[in-house]
């Protein structure tokens, strides 16, 4: 589901269908991911829940993207790309414990805080890595940064599925 997700948003990136509009583009981006999440978890839902949890992440993206700007405003004495750096981890950062929170509220009720953070700090990693490869080629376009979240933030919440114990403190300090 998140590879055709993808491929729609590889394509409305290349023929610049979204390229003038920001809340359009952010919006859309919230809602691809969040449809195909919810029709690839296996969850008996009403199809009003999905469409609410749908409408919700295309609200939290577009929260994502004022924060971004509110961002740049706040760091506007950072240098240029050390400031874009900051405000992407920020958006990366909010975006992913929002949510991972949303998730919670909507589909998974067991899933911890410590286990959104650690997926938000997976995200912030992937999307600066992101970040500084498309600074170096020109192959990716905008989409690059939001595809690489949307596979790190679903990486992780299947990581942390399939690896319960992951992010707790063991019981002894040592071997």
């Amino acid at each position: 589901m998140l590879g055709a997700a993808t491929v729609v948003l590889f394509l409305l990136g290349h023929w610049d269908l979204l390229s003038d509009s920001l809340l359009a583009s952010f919006a859309l981006n919230g809602a691809l991911h969040a449809l195909s999440l919810s029709l690839a978890l296996l969850s008996p839902q009403s199809i009003i829940r999905k469409l609410a949890f749908i409408a919700s992440a295309l609200a939290l993206s577009v929260f994502t993207m004022y924060v971004g700007i509110i961002g740049l405003v706040l760091f506007a004495v950072v240098p240029g790309n050390e400031r874009l750096y900051l405000v992407l981890g920020l958006c990366s950062l909010s975006g992913a414990i929002t949510y991972g929170s949303l998730i919670r509220l909507f589909w998974i009720k067991k899933l911890p805080p410590r286990r959104i953070l650690g997926l938000a700090f997976f995200c912030l990693l992937a999307t600066s890595l992101a970040f500084f490869v498309r600074a170096y080629s020109e192959a990716f376009g905008g989409w690059w940064l939001t595809a690489v979240w949307w596979f790190a933030f679903s990486g992780g919440l299947w990581f942390f599925d399939t690896h319960p114990d992951a992010l707790r403190h063991s019981k002894y300090n040592g071997a």
